[in-house]
């Protein structure tokens, strides 16, 4: 009895490591679509790496790192065109569609696995 019970515990723990993990991963993801997004309706960056913080941040820390992520992704973009939206919205369903496919194949291993472990009662 006792086994189950720390087992359960430590699947527990498992499972929110793993939701933590796919909010960092569509955190990371989010930052592709911003610079998609400012490179469409902005155009190319115009705001120094050094100034750019990210406003809704109240920390000072956490404002510099969101900034410069959005930063980089914004800059990844640079010299597309920014008044042709057809080729940044082939680029954005491109990206949505592996990005799909990548949780499709994430949860059908989970899935797997939770068969596997007897999750699943048939």
């Amino acid at each position: 009895m006792k086994y189950k019970k720390m087992r359960a515990r430590f699947d527990q723990r498992q499972e929110l490591k793993n939701e933590y993990e796919l909010l960092i991963k569509f955190d990371e993801h989010t930052y592709d679509l911003f610079g998609l997004y400012q490179q469409a309706i902005v155009g190319d960056i115009n705001v120094p790496k050094i100034n750019y913080r990210d406003p809704n941040e109240m920390s000072y820390m956490w404002s510099w790192i969101k900034g410069n992520r959005k930063w980089h992704a914004w800059n990844k973009c640079k010299d597309k065109n920014a008044w042709i939206p057809e080729e940044e919205a082939e680029q954005f369903h491109k990206f949505m569609e592996q990005a799909k496919h990548e949780r499709r194949e994430r949860d059908a291993l989970k899935r797997q696995k939770e068969i596997e472990d007897g999750m699943w009662d048939e």
